[in-house]
């Protein structure tokens, strides 16, 4: 090992460390670095070898907030109050995790740590909070259980069979999903109720027979529903005042579905549709399928 290769290494990591003590040992020489705070060499040349995490990304901070910091590639990160450092522009933030889209599992800002988590440890605390988080959503369920029944009592039948299919497919479903699928029925019967009635209105001034107006109703269902769905917000509220206000664009987009399968009579489709949260927690989790 050559001292000029050694400064391809940040001088405060874990590589520099074991690359310096490897020049040192090339002529002769004990280590003599620190390391994370370990002042004894030949300890901090061991807790470096151990830190020998390949995981990571280095990038430059480019912006510093109070409560947060830029990378240079434009991604931020919060700031927390028991870390040892505080960074600033021009530094270097080590990321340790598999990048952009997964868990930081640690982080050095110039070879400073503020945080680490080895893969099993992060996967301990994943655990831990999977745990926490479902403790919540059970004692959460259990707190509106009897406001979920009334609302399932209330239900047309068709959507009871909905409800029912997740119930017997997932044991789980009532105090993971329930909530989240009850929200998007009501308001499915909401919006149906409205717009069936302008569909219904207009069809009866057009005095047609039983069959041919049901025919003419669900011929302009979808006509109906995009021509609702491309309304700004207020002029839905306006049709449909009691809509409710807190829609995501998954509820209202899974609503919007569901109405319209109730309006043009497929009763069928509705039972069968999968689940509101499905795109995101699996057909078989959320349980739109029997498990196996």
């Amino acid at each position: 090992m050559k001292k000029a290769e050694i400064t391809q290494f940040y001088p405060w990591s874990a590589e520099y460390v074991v690359a310096h003590a490897l020049w040192r040992k090339s002529r002769g020489r004990r280590p003599s670095m620190s390391y994370r705070g370990e002042r004894n060499p030949r300890k901090a040349l061991c807790l470096a070898i151990r830190m020998g995490d390949e995981e990571f990304e280095d990038v430059v901070v480019r912006e510093v907030n109070d409560d947060s910091f830029v990378r240079e590639d434009g991604w931020t990160f919060g700031i927390q109050k028991e870390w040892k450092i505080v960074p600033r522009p021009g530094d270097i933030a080590r990321f340790y995790g598999r990048g952009i889209g997964s868990i930081v599992r640690g982080l050095d800002i110039n070879g400073v740590e503020c945080f680490y988590r080895t893969e099993e440890q992060q996967a301990g605390e994943n655990a831990r909070q999977r745990r926490d988080f479902e403790s919540k959503e059970r004692a959460e369920f259990e707190k509106n259980r009897g406001s979920l029944d009334e609302k399932y009592q209330k239900l047309p039948e068709v959507f009871k069979k909905r409800i029912n299919k997740f119930r017997t497919n997932n044991p789980d479903f009532r105090w993971k999903y329930e909530a989240y699928e009850m929200f998007c029925c009501e308001q499915a019967i909401i919006i149906a109720a409205a717009i069936g009635k302008r569909l219904f209105d207009d069809v009866a001034a057009e005095d047609l027979s039983f069959d041919d107006a049901k025919k003419a109703i669900i011929d302009k269902t979808f006509s109906a529903f995009k021509e609702f769905y491309d309304m700004p917000w207020e002029k839905q509220k306006e049709l449909v005042p009691d809509i409710d206000d807190g829609h995501s664009g998954n509820t209202f987009g899974f609503s919007m579905a569901l109405a319209q399968f109730y309006v043009s009579d497929q009763l069928d489709a509705i039972v069968s549709l999968y689940g509101a949260l499905a795109p995101l927690v699996g057909s078989e989790d959320y349980g739109c399928v029997a498990r196996a």
